[in-house]
């Protein structure tokens, strides 16, 4: 019995991950990548017209200073030229978004 719980807490870990960074790339890809570049390196085919430039998530300077609060706050309230998403996005979206921006750190590394 214990070893098919365990069977089953992990299959369900191992969705909610899968679900989280394709769900959080989807988002990433349909909402942020024209401006912040296909991976997160500010480099979009929009980001040459926008004052100030978006933020490069690869840089380990950005990911240092900002606390996952901070970057839900920006993505719901936006940070000019950054418009908000919190009334286009659910809370469990934003928070999908956030990991992803997290992992696209991380493989910069």
């Amino acid at each position: 019995m214990r070893t098919l719980a365990l069977l089953v807490l992990v299959v369900l870990a191992s969705r909610t991950a899968w679900a989280q960074e394709n769900g959080g790339k989807a988002l990433f890809d349909r909402r942020c990548a024209a401006c912040h570049g296909a991976l997160g390196l500010g480099d979009g085919v929009a980001a040459k017209a926008l004052k100030p430039p978006p933020m490069s998530f690869a840089d380990p300077k950005f990911q240092a200073e900002r606390t996952d609060a901070q970057l839900t706050a920006a993505i719901a309230n936006g940070k000019p030229p950054m418009p908000p998403f919190g009334k286009q996005l659910s809370a469990a979206q934003v928070t999908e978004l956030v990991a992803y921006i997290r992992q696209l750190g991380a493989q910069a590394k």
